[in-house]
């Protein structure tokens, strides 16, 4: 055989073996791709995605979709191949990140499973909250609880997502300003006995308190949890089956629309992301992109963004998508009432 002969031979033979590799070797990141979308005003199955009991509710003849992110691989345990994830990289719907971005160092599928759906599960109690202290509704009970908890806080030790903050060295805890002054009252490096409520058990704490631009912190951002004793408000949806928090603007804005007359999405496609906490403020979340394509693969003409995400927004969507920047509760509902009457006098990103 010729040298050209050869050469070709070898060329081939190595580009087999790496388009082998390619397609078997895995690799240290993640794959973000458009997820389904769930319309909140509609079913999963036969279960609806948000029911009422205890009041009169209202239909809408449009659509109101949370959207999600699918990752790939869906374990922590696995890795994608290299083909999977060039493709990504030339695919402007997906997106490549480092797995630790998703899979933290040192937790098994299990544990960021769980807290996906611990996630969930709280978003689903803020949409609730929001929704109805956003429609005056009177709460049973109206309690200061934990959203979060800053990494290396020292109250992460002791405090978890969802507790009720019920006094502090002995004060009841009656609303945010009252929480703020409790905490403030006394120096960074304190330490403030804590009682609060863990899914019904009553639990006495202590956590020292920090500086923090120039303000005492126990180093957790306030949350609002409220019961209801009429309308009972459920949300369908298994957090099993779709974590994180980022459906909460959402659910929100889906009980609002069942519990009001006339059609907040005004019988359009309006899909959105965003989390929400009791107060109804709106926050970040991830996949932005992601999610706009999965919204307008399935006809979305208006998507809902949170303010901090419109930069990757306005990049991520076709011309013909009208985005709502939005922040808080409020500026999302006004929004679609304007949207819905014909109007362009809301925020957009």
């Amino acid at each position: 055989m010729s040298r050209r002969g050869v050469t070709l031979l070898t060329a081939g033979a190595l580009v087999v073996v790496l388009g082998i590799l390619a397609a078997v070797l895995p690799v240290p990141y993640v794959v973000l791709v458009p997820g389904p979308v769930t319309d909140t005003l509609g079913h999963v199955g036969t279960t609806p995605v948000i029911s009422v009991t205890g009041a009169k509710t209202y239909t809408d003849s449009g659509h109101l979709y949370l959207t999600t992110v699918g990752v790939i691989p869906g374990s922590c345990d696995k890795s994608p191949t290299l083909e999977q994830t060039l493709r990504a990289w030339f695919d402007k719907h997906e997106a490549v990140q480092p797995k630790q971005a998703i899979c933290p160092p040192g937790q098994t599928s299990q544990a960021v499973a769980q807290q996906n759906a611990d996630e969930m599960t709280q978003s689903q109690q803020d949409a609730i909250t929001a929704a109805l202290l956003y429609l005056h509704y009177k709460p049973t009970t109206l309690h200061v609880s934990v959203g979060s908890v800053s990494d290396g806080a020292p109250a992460a030790a002791v405090l978890h997502t969802g507790d009720l903050i019920l006094a502090i060295n002995g004060t009841n805890v009656t609303g945010l300003e009252q929480l703020h002054s409790l905490i403030s009252a006394h120096p960074a490096g304190s330490t403030l006995a804590l009682s609060v409520d863990r899914h019904g058990q009553h639990l006495d704490l202590q956590a020292k308190t920090y500086a923090d631009s120039g303000r005492t912190v126990l180093g957790f951002q306030p949350d609002l949890h409220a019961t209801f004793t009429t309308p009972d408000v459920k949300i369908g949806i298994d957090p099993n089956s779709v974590g994180g928090p980022s459906a909460g603007l959402a659910f929100t804005l889906g009980i609002i629309d069942k519990l009001t007359p006339g059609s907040l999405s005004g019988g359009r496609v309006v899909a959105g992301t965003g989390t929400i906490d009791g107060f109804g403020t709106v926050g970040p979340i991830g996949g932005i992109q992601q999610k706009i394509a999965g919204a307008t693969r399935n006809g979305a003409k208006v998507f809902l963004a949170p303010a901090s995400e419109c930069a990757d927004a306005r990049k991520a969507a076709p011309k013909s998508l009208v985005l709502v920047k939005v922040d808080k509760l409020e500026t999302a509902v006004k929004a679609l009432q304007s949207i819905a009457a014909g109007r362009h006098d809301f925020p957009s990103c």
